[in-house]
């Protein structure tokens, strides 16, 4: 009986170990070199739900592995080798992914931020009298190689490189290891800091990711901004919609939210790439959403990213000529969209007002069959109206980190140090830190960070020049953004259980500021419950609910001007329970008034 059992274990590790060779096979076949990280973080946000064929593909790897384990086990009559081959596939396929390299930087903390990092809230932004709008578009895997490799009979996209030529076009954009897909070059273009996953955190895509974070779509929402984000798949891949939500972007829609708003572009009728819109229909809404912004007195700033050139859903327009699922051909189809919809822009009266800033997200993942021994490849990036307040400097390294600063001074805002998060503008002559440390970067990134730690965790730095500054007529209507706010805060079902909200203000004569809350309070098992408001050390009313309310309630607290100490706002919130050690409160929006 014993015997029988070590034979089903020996064989069953043996099962396993042939499935995860052959996965990593055919992972390697799509995606090249991946990382544990990045495959945490796409399991996590379910990649292989958003395409059958990748589904599908991992499913015949798993059968060819398991059908390949059977049929070598039958010659092999000792259980000891059964499971000294399996040892030595498991370690193989661990090593290839770098387990060992990333347990290996979990345990070793970097320096890079205490000395490279320069926090956005601590910057004093300043806006031409012209505020000009945004539009930033990400080409879905789009590579300056399509150009210019010598392995390919042609220029795969004139259009593009043309404009590489003639306008602002940044040379050097070089890929580290940990931004060779979507996620990251989202959170690193947006945010300056990278993308990474912690399996003791156990954070699933973007849902409570860098809470504490403030990436320059921010800064653009608290200057007025209209700020949209769109996307032809589902905007809740990757938990994408909170990302972007919580960090700037009043609008965000995806293939859903597309086809309630614009309803004569049915997506049965446009689908492209991953089952989401193909980006012939993506550019259409996305005109119609530019012209929509343009209605409006305010300066608007617009994102979108194209996905017909993903790999392996390649999808060609219907208005294009070529072979369906033919590379060379769908990345021809994608030059000429985009050509299309610029020819488009340039015709539109905000166009003068407009910068519009244009990029791959990444290079194609793994090696591009197009020329597989290609090593020195490059993303396409180019700049349309840039500000001319900062002329273009000479750089010869950059990465994603250093987008969001750039986008800033493209748009002819100033900030002091020239540098956001790890980004250093392209349009100022303080080196990158690609520049400065080599690839060593790419190393220190790979390592742990308290303060990037202190990015996604509830507990931040208490000193209110950390958070946020919170103009007057501030709204906050998501947990995300009252969680920037907070000391401490912790988010149940979707009430946000915090202590103290902490905010900066500018100089006021107004004789007190207006603080509207909607809130529920959280009864258990008493029937009354009361929560004093204190600011700045001094209670200034009392919420009290019964069982008798209804719920959600409002109130206006008035807190006069003489509490704040140098323009500074700490609100408490004082249980009246001595165990309670925060404010169970669901707050709705939170608006100061003078």
């Amino acid at each position: 009986m014993k015997q029988s059992l070590k034979n089903i274990l020996s064989l069953l590790f043996f099962i396993i170990s042939f499935v995860c060779l052959f996965v990593l096979i055919q992972t390697k076949h799509i995606w090249g070199n991946v990382y544990i990280e990045q495959i945490l973080i796409n399991l996590a946000d379910g990649v292989l739900q958003a395409s059958n064929k990748l589904l599908l593909g991992y499913a015949i790897s798993a059968v060819l592995g398991i059908v390949s384990a059977i049929a070598f086990s039958l010659f092999i009559k000792q259980n000891k080798y059964l499971v000294l081959i399996s040892s030595f596939c498991l370690a193989f396929c661990l090593y290839q992914i770098g387990i060992f390299s990333y347990i290996f930087h979990k345990t070793v903390y970097t320096k890079l931020y205490e000395q490279e990092y320069i926090y956005p809230q601590n910057l004093t932004y300043t806006f031409s009298n012209q505020k000009r709008n945004l539009i930033v578009i990400y080409l879905e895997s789009i590579e300056e190689n399509y150009a210019i490799s010598p392995n390919l009979s042609s220029n795969l996209i004139p259009h593009i490189y043309a404009h590489m030529k003639t306008h602002l076009s940044f040379e050097g954009f070089r890929q580290l290891k940990h931004q060779d897909f979507t996620a990251a070059a989202m959170v690193e273009s947006l945010c300056a800091v990278p993308y990474k996953h912690s399996i003791l955190k156990g954070h699933t895509g973007y849902q409570n990711y860098l809470a504490n974070l403030v990436c320059y779509p921010e800064i653009l929402e608290q200057n007025g901004y209209q700020t949209v984000f769109i996307k032809g798949a589902d905007i809740d891949f990757a938990k994408a919609n909170l990302f972007f939500s919580s960090h700037g972007f009043q609008t965000v829609m995806g293939k859903t939210e597309l086809e309630q708003k614009y309803p004569a572009y049915p997506l049965k009728e446009n689908k492209g790439a991953f089952s989401g819109y193909s980006d012939e229909a993506l550019y259409e809404m996305v005109k119609l959403e530019l012209l929509n912004l343009n209605k409006s007195n305010k300066p608007f700033a617009l994102g979108f990213i194209t996905l017909d050139t993903h790999t392996p859903d390649y999808h060609l327009g219907k208005s294009c000529t070529g072979t369906p699922f033919n590379k060379e051909d769908v990345v021809r189809c994608a030059d000429t969209l985009l050509a299309n919809f610029l020819d488009w822009l340039k015709e539109q009266p905000f166009y003068s007002d407009t910068t519009v800033f244009v990029l791959g997200d990444h290079i194609e993942t793994g090696n591009n069959s197009l020329y597989p021994k290609e090593k020195n490849r490059k993303i396409v990036n180019f700049v349309l109206n840039p500000s001319p307040v900062f002329p273009e400097k000479p750089h010869t390294a950059f990465t994603t980190l250093d987008i969001a600063p750039t986008v800033l001074n493209a748009l002819g805002i100033s900030f002091g140090q020239n540098g956001f998060g790890l980004g250093r503008s392209l349009l100022q002559e303080k080196q990158t830190l690609l520049e400065k440390m080599g690839y060593k970067l790419e190393t220190e990134l790979m390592k742990s960070s308290k303060i990037y730690d202190s990015f996604e965790t509830v507990k931040i730095n208490t000193e209110p020049s950390y958070h946020l500054y919170a103009p007057f007529g501030l709204e906050l209507s998501t947990t995300a953004e009252i969680s920037r706010f907070a000391t401490y805060s912790n988010k149940i079902l979707d009430a946000v259980f915090l202590s103290e909200l902490s905010f900066s203000l500018p100089e006021t004569s107004a004789n007190s500021l207006s603080l509207s809350l909607k809130y529920k309070i959280m009864l258990a098992s008493k029937n009354k419950r009361s929560i004093k408001v204190v600011a700045n050390g001094q209670i200034v009313d009392t919420l009290v609910v019964t069982n008798k309310d209804i719920q959600p309630l409002s109130k206006t607290i008035a807190i006069p001007t003489n509490l704040l100490n140098q323009n500074k706002l700490l609100l408490n919130f004082e249980d009246e329970e001595p165990l309670a050690y925060s404010l169970p409160i669901g707050i709705l929006s939170l608006k100061l008034n003078p």
